[in-house]
């Protein structure tokens, strides 16, 4: 779909859909893609919904942006998604973003009226300052830190940084390390230099003054996210069944590695939002 930025490339269940269909949009993680949702489109338990996927500028099957200095960073990115949407005429909707994507779901619901509810996993919600990296973030292994915001990715590099999505140097994982090596290098380079620029909104005060409901998720053996952070210190105005939703033996890549389960809970969330 063209956008002002370029094409972006898009998968949708029912594109002749009415505009008040009840739509889920998955927004994906960084160096990562649409494919990715696989477990989820194929879902029995959300095949009453109109489901979207689409690969950010930059990632993907999409186009780099025209203007990647400003497309690449967390408000950037909500720009296009909120005027895919719009070109789309989509009135009822809910976002489930993960890592990158839910940093972005975060910036989209001060631009979208018509979002309902926002599902996030791999996402602390901190304010864009070392001090909230500092207190979302866990230290990652310096090899792997090393790889975030490098250009010229080597084969050694995009299994490191592929590590951090379940990348076990199987044959059977190696979608991780191609869609890597598959991102622009402006996405690679520019997205992470504008989190440490403080490019977006504070997102402690989003989710504490949003008064929609937003479900947290997140993987009992996260290795880059600070769970304590996320369950004892960032105050939700409306987290929804009060509580985060721990999966037990997973990690950063939940909807793949328990897919049963973060699909039950997708479920239950539209449920709740689309009633």
């Amino acid at each position: 779909m063209r956008t002002t930025q370029g094409n972006i490339s898009i998968w949708d269940s029912n594109p002749d859909g009415r505009v008040d269909d009840p739509t889920i949009l998955f927004l994906h993680g960084h160096c990562t893609n649409k494919s990715f949702f696989s477990s989820q489109i194929d879902s029995p338990l959300l095949t009453k919904y109109r489901l979207i996927t689409l690969d950010l500028p930059g990632y993907g099957e999409s186009d780099p942006p025209k203007d990647p200095q400003k497309v690449y960073s967390w408000p950037g990115f909500a720009e296009i998604v909120a005027e895919l949407i719009h070109n789309l005429n989509i009135k009822n909707i809910l976002i489930a973003g993960w890592s990158l994507g839910g940093h972005v779901g975060l910036e989209l619901t001060s631009r979208l009226d018509q979002l309902k509810g926002l599902l996030i996993w791999g996402t602390p919600p901190i304010e864009v300052s070392e001090k909230g990296l500092g207190q979302g973030f866990k230290v990652l292994d310096s090899k792997i830190l090393e790889c975030f915001g490098k250009g010229n990715l080597s084969e050694e590099d995009a299994q490191l940084m592929a590590t951090i999505s379940g990348y076990d140097y199987s044959e059977g994982k190696r979608f991780l390390v191609d869609a890597i090596l598959n991102t622009d290098e402006g996405a690679r380079t520019i997205y992470p230099a504008s989190i440490a620029k403080g490019v977006g909104e504070n997102q402690v005060d989003i989710v504490g003054r949003w008064s929609h409901p937003i479900a947290v998720v997140t993987g009992e053996n996260e290795i880059a996210i600070n769970n304590d952070y996320i369950i004892h210190e960032v105050e939700f105005a409306n987290l929804w069944k009060n509580k985060v939703h721990v999966i037990q033996n997973a990690g950063h890549a939940v909807h793949m590695e328990k897919p049963e389960v973060f699909n039950r809970i997708l479920s239950e969330f539209a449920e709740a939002i689309f009633l």
